[in-house]
């Protein structure tokens, strides 16, 4: 296993524990926003070939959450909660489409 999907899956197991949010119905989120803060940040080392690829990490939108969340947290952009879940609300709407 690399180095790379370790790394992804320790993330992914401390924001189990460490990220509670509400319900996604509860949240007003900003796709524009999110669409500016994922392109600002977030494409420098994602193109748009690893939300399509043929098993996507997230399997559900509160992992795509969690993932954003932490690699936020890793690269020291101090994001809110309301700006993860822009940028999720983004991916969800332009690349994942889960429902919930």
């Amino acid at each position: 296993m690399s180095d790379r999907w370790i790394l992804l899956a320790v993330f992914a197991g401390a924001a189990l524990v460490a990220l509670s949010s509400g319900p996604w119905t509860a949240l007003a989120a900003d796709k524009e926003r999110g669409r500016g803060l994922y392109e600002n940040h977030c494409v420098v080392c994602h193109t748009p070939k690893v939300h399509s690829r043929p098993n996507p990490v997230p399997l559900t939108i509160d992992e795509l959450r969690q993932i954003v969340a932490n690699w936020a947290k890793a690269e020291n952009l101090h994001w809110s909660d309301e700006e993860v879940n822009d940028v999720v609300w983004y991916l969800n709407t332009t690349r994942y489409r889960y429902t919930k």
